[in-house]
């Protein structure tokens, strides 16, 4: 199993663990876990970043690959700033929108991820 794949499965491991924290959050659960939905977070972007890199260094999808990086500034952005976006009434949408940018690293990932392994078993 290639490097990619390996951290990719790590960030479907963070996805599911954000998707059940970030759930029972919205439902007034587990606030003493924000801390470490941050955490999670952070090492998702992280991965997805090494994962971006990896296919940069392979010449493999550099262009969704830079795609990838400016996404991860946004999830970690929209993450981080949250709390302060759209207080009030309102502030599900900011939910909702921090839900979908999450989750849509991860088809991102997925496809620099084959595209990696791809490469790597070319040169082999």
């Amino acid at each position: 199993m290639s490097l990619s794949r390996k951290l990719l499965m790590g960030m479907r491991v963070g996805a599911g663990l954000q998707v059940l924290v970030g759930i029972a959050l919205w439902l007034g659960y587990w606030y003493s876990l924000v801390n470490v939905h941050m955490l999670i977070g952070v090492v998702f972007v992280l991965l997805l970043w090494t994962i971006a890199g990896i296919a940069i260094s392979h010449r493999q999808s550099v262009g969704l690959a830079a795609f990838a990086i400016a996404w991860g500034l946004l999830v970690a952005g929209v993450g981080m700033t949250q709390q302060g976006l759209l207080p009030g009434d309102l502030h599900w949408i900011v939910r909702v929108m921090h839900l979908v940018i999450g989750l849509a690293a991860m088809p991102i990932a997925e496809r620099l991820a084959g595209g990696a392994t791809r490469a790597s078993l070319q040169t082999a």
